[in-house]
């Protein structure tokens, strides 16, 4: 059974699923898709590459960069969960200090833009990575950067930036100034906190997208040892978050449409595995996706999945870019 038009949107004549117009806009720029590769799940590009996975990607995420290079703190250790995975929150990287113009990690991704992904233990450790990765790059095919906020701030006992409004707003107005305006700001949230007021504190600072979002802290235990099965801090991904997903997304665009937030476009990323399910994002009110998890089960899933919201949005005769907020007519 074909899906219903819904109510609200305006459908179109019924169009082949090659014929499709899967684009879309954030901010000034056009994306051929309304997927992008989450942050460190499709490395810079390499991996997706080799599989033939880059296609259905709009933009990739690098892994996290900080400003200097890191190493992980402990044996990385991913724990299948049965309804995703838990992993560590460490972010060992080469470092944006590390990057050359000359020979940047993602030239594979070709015509794919790329968002450089950006993180540190203080505000002004994030605008030093934003300022190597400006240095470094010259910009070399990048949309933006992303500012993973989920990690600990030292200036405030540890505790996640993306949990302080004042962190936030420190962080972002910090890090703008090291970017031209030409280059995309994403904030990215943790689901479970007051989204809304976080992301009205990084809009004002100079944000231009928010990601929702940043998994929620977890941990697995072995029955065994019972000792926790992943050393230090830890995080949920998979299928599990989508509900939490769909709802901040919702909220966020319920309070754009209402006035109580500056209008900006949301991207939604936290348990997006299929193509029902960036329908159902773009309806609540995200302009994009990310996929991530997805990726470790499937290097292809952002081709399939494409495929897939094609013959979708040929069944509701509407484009990815008229699904936005749909939920909310």
């Amino acid at each position: 059974m074909s899906p219903q038009t819904p109510k609200g949107a305006e459908p179109q004549t019924n169009t082949p699923p090659e014929d499709i117009d899967v684009s879309v806009t954030l901010g000034n720029h056009r994306l051929a898709s309304p997927l992008l590769a989450a942050s460190g799940c499709g490395g810079f590009g390499h991996e997706l590459v080799r599989w033939g996975g880059l296609g259905g990607f709009g933009a990739l995420v690098t892994p996290t960069l900080t400003s200097e290079a890191r190493e992980s703190s402990e044996r990385r250790v991913l724990v299948e969960t049965p309804s995703g995975v838990v992993h560590p929150h460490d972010v060992p990287n080469i470092g944006a200090n590390a990057l050359s113009a000359t020979r940047l990690p993602w030239e594979i991704c070709g015509e794919t833009p790329v968002v450089a992904s950006i993180a540190g233990d203080t505000s002004g450790d994030f605008a030093e990575a934003a300022a190597a990765v400006r240095r470094r790059t010259a910009a070399r095919g990048l949309l933006g950067v992303e500012m993973n906020l989920s990690v600990p701030n030292e200036a405030n006992s540890g505790r996640p930036f993306a949990r302080d409004e004042y962190a936030v707003t420190k962080v972002v107005a910090r890090v703008r100034e090291h970017l031209p305006r030409n280059l995309l700001l994403f904030a990215k949230l943790t689901v479970g906190t007051d989204v809304v007021e976080l992301a009205r504190a990084a809009l004002k600072s100079g944000a231009d997208v928010i990601v929702v979002g940043h998994p929620p802290a977890a941990t697995s235990i072995d029955p065994t040892t019972l000792r926790p099965r992943t050393r230090g801090a830890a995080t949920m991904a998979g299928p599990a978050l989508l509900p939490m997903t769909l709802g901040a997304v919702f909220e966020l665009k319920a309070a754009m449409i209402a006035g109580r937030l500056p209008s900006a476009p949301i991207v939604a990323g936290g348990g997006i595995a299929r193509a029902e399910d960036v329908v159902a994002a773009l309806a609540a009110g995200a302009s994009a996706v990310q996929m991530g998890t997805a990726l470790i089960r499937d290097p292809r899933a952002g081709v399939t999945t494409l495929d897939a919201l094609r013959r979708h949005c040929s069944e509701l005769s509407m484009p990815p870019s008229a699904m936005t907020a749909v939920a909310h007519r």
